[in-house]
């Protein structure tokens, strides 16, 4: 198992960099920053844990045993929670050339033991998941996740221990967030049927980009509410205020221009900001790069 960010020899069929880390006992995590140069299709065995599995770019088709599991990135983050019981066999594929940015944090049941969570009366929901064999959790690549996520694919040069401290601090970090949304997403936090479902259509919206210029007042008489109790609402649902969902959406759309090659300038008006200096300050602090060290 590779330890530190490597090339992968261009006799494969890809080319770029990936970490693959057991950082203690029961936890390990794995980066992939890739240009895959021709399609793949790979079997492997998958071991018994929970993975966290976030992809910020690309696409993946994959069977972990019966369970299919897909995953597309082309216009937004996606990640998603899986549980696996017992050993199975795992299938990728990835059906084309595709640049890919992919996160993977995965523990076992002795790192929740070790870690004193069968003690925890509140840990249900995540041990309950545990339990499960082959289960998928959705997960909203949130501000806080996309930021973690961004730090551990484009992490500061530092003395190896430094490194690792940082790498740990960073999965533990991104498992907490999203066994959090997990929690809330299962408790339904105090909301309704038609409220939850009301927070879900503006996430939706804010999605689409159609509401980019709204005001709150507008958002709210789109979703039949008001403003005070939207905002409520869905920062009750998805765990930050409407704005900073937007500004995080605008920010992965500006992301996304940047891999393809447009300017920093570009960007910063595609994510509505008019000073491309505090555009990249804003960059950063969620990707954890300046943006213009992702043009290609």
């Amino acid at each position: 198992m590779m330890n530190s960010c490597e090339p992968i020899t261009p006799a494969t069929r890809i080319r770029g960099r990936f970490v693959s880390e057991t950082l203690r006992t029961g936890l390990s995590l794995h980066c992939t920053q890739i240009d895959i140069l021709q399609a793949i299709h790979t079997r492997s065995s998958a071991e018994p844990g929970l993975r966290l599995i976030l992809m910020l770019e690309g696409k993946l088709e994959a069977h972990v045993g019966r369970q299919r599991l897909s995953l597309d990135a082309s216009r937004q983050p996606q990640g998603v929670l899986l549980s696996i019981a017992e050993t199975e066999q795992l299938q990728r594929d990835i059906p084309q050339p595709m640049q890919q940015r992919q996160v993977v944090i995965a523990v076992n049941q002795q790192w929740f033991e070790e870690g004193g969570f069968s003690n925890l009366g509140d840990a249900s929901t995540t041990l309950d998941l545990c339990r499960q064999h082959l289960a998928v959790r959705p997960l909203q690549v949130t501000t806080a996740l996309g930021r973690l996520a961004g730090q551990l694919l484009h992490p500061a040069q530092r003395p190896p221990h430094l490194q690792r401290l940082f790498q740990e601090c960073h999965s533990v970090e991104l498992l907490m967030e999203a066994l959090g949304q997990l929690q809330r997403s299962n408790g339904n936090p105090g909301l309704k049927p038609a409220e939850h479902r009301r927070a879900e259509r503006l996430r939706q919206l804010l999605d689409s980009g159609s509401a980019d210029s709204w005001s709150l007042a507008d958002m709210a008489r789109e979703m039949g509410s008001n403003p005070t109790t939207l905002q409520r609402q869905f920062r009750t649902l998805h765990g930050c205020s409407i704005f900073d969902y937007l500004r995080q959406q605008r920010l992965a759309r500006a992301h996304q221009l940047l891999l393809q090659g447009a300017s920093v300038t570009e960007a910063a008006l595609q994510a509505s900001y008019g000073s491309p200096a505090n555009f990249a300050t804003a960059f950063r602090r969620q990707y954890g790069v300046c943006p213009r060290s992702l043009r290609r």
